[in-house]
């Protein structure tokens, strides 16, 4: 990772007795398109603020390009925020509105005019100087109010969910736009939102925020395909997840035991003691099955139903405790009827084994250890 632009160490913030933000360090990259994302509440809008300077951080140090801000008034930080709804002025036209900061700066005219007019260039608004900013579309508005942060040229964009008060198809193109701006202009943005394919599609990195705790920092296919906690297996996309306890370890080849059977996976590099809770995620498109048994797996369930989406079929399988398992696949060939049984298994690298805390019934768990041997029908 390039030398970072924001350092967040150590940092906390209560409310009363309600902990918002708990122990959060993480870097930012120059030059990164990096989102914050979380469930409403879980501290991501705070976590914004705090770098913005519109809240202070209970305790813990910000920097900004190195130097601590988290005593620094906003507009003392070389960062500029976009809010949801846009925060712009309706007495102003869309001219007014972005250069109303160089205004306040006391910037020459003909500099504010030469910078508002590429700024307008820029988000593709050539024209629009005139334009009332009641007379602009929802997708206007966040483009002005856009061209009024980036006018300023801060280090850093703050972005808090611009675009959740557009409609889906505005809100998919401006998705696309920002990040063509973003990468045009190599100016960091931090992004929020509680959309996963928002931050899938427009993300360098992603931090996932659970009530206050980062779980994690990747890029995009790394939160999808490895995720590293339960929290992150089971909020981005989907996932099926069982809760187990290990049997065995032999190198990176985990054994478990859950409720409804034996199972495997690989790719685990820390060392699990036999009896140790965890949790094992598999993809719905990576869960196969199969009409015979198959070595390293003992989970079986009866096809519930296939549920039509477009472009996918979505298989329900009710395994034996009530728990259904999702199998995606792209057509109906050779899917099972339903009400067969059969048996779920997954490729050893598909599963991905999360060590956690007082998942299960550890002695429900080891009670199927011994099933090796399949019950008839």
């Amino acid at each position: 990772m390039s030398k970072p632009i924001v350092s967040l160490v150590n940092v906390e913030k209560w409310y009363g007795t309600n902990h918002v933000v708990k122990n959060m360090n993480i870097n930012i990259a120059e030059g990164e398109f990096l989102t914050l994302l979380g469930p409403s509440g879980c501290g991501k809008t705070t976590t914004l603020r705090m770098i913005s300077g519109f809240e202070l951080p209970t305790s813990g140090v910000i920097k900004v390009q190195g130097e601590s801000v988290e005593k620094k008034e906003p507009y003392q930080r070389d960062v500029n925020t976009v809010f949801q709804n846009y925060a712009l002025f309706p007495n102003m036209n869309v001219f007014d509105n972005v250069a109303y900061g160089l205004k306040v700066k006391k910037v020459p005219k003909t500099e504010i005019k030469e910078r508002v007019t590429e700024m307008l260039k820029l988000v593709q608004l050539e024209g629009f100087g005139k334009r009332r900013i009641t007379q602009m579309s929802g997708g206007q508005k966040q483009r002005v109010a856009i061209a009024r942060a980036l006018i300023n040229r801060p280090k850093v964009l703050l972005l808090d969910e611009p675009l959740g008060a557009l409609d889906l198809k505005l809100r998919k193109q401006m998705q696309i736009e920002l990040k063509r701006l973003q990468r045009k202009l190599g100016i960091t943005f931090v992004y929020v939102t509680h959309d996963q394919e928002e931050a899938l599609t427009m993300s360098d990195r992603i931090a996932i925020i659970n009530q206050g705790v980062l779980e994690q920092v990747d890029t995009a296919f790394d939160i999808y395909e490895h995720p590293k906690t339960r929290f992150v297996a089971g909020f981005i996309g989907e996932s099926n997840i069982f809760d187990a306890v290990v049997i065995s370890q032999d190198g990176d080849t985990v054994t478990v035991g859950t409720e409804v059977g034996k199972a495997q996976a690989s790719g685990f590099t820390g060392e699990l003691a036999a009896g140790t809770a965890v949790s094992v995620s598999v993809r719905p498109e990576n869960m196969l099955y199969s009409r015979e048994r198959v070595e390293g797996f003992h989970i079986k369930g009866v096809v519930k139903e296939h549920i039509y989406v477009g472009n996918l079929i979505k298989t329900i399988v009710l395994l034996n405790d009530g728990t259904e398992v999702k199998i995606n696949r792209f057509s109906m060939d050779d899917l099972p009827k339903e009400g067969e049984m059969i048996y779920l298994y997954w490729h050893l690298e598909k599963g991905i084994v999360l060590p956690e805390k007082n998942l299960v019934d550890t002695d429900a768990s080891r009670d199927i250890e011994g099933g090796d041997e399949d019950e008839e029908e």
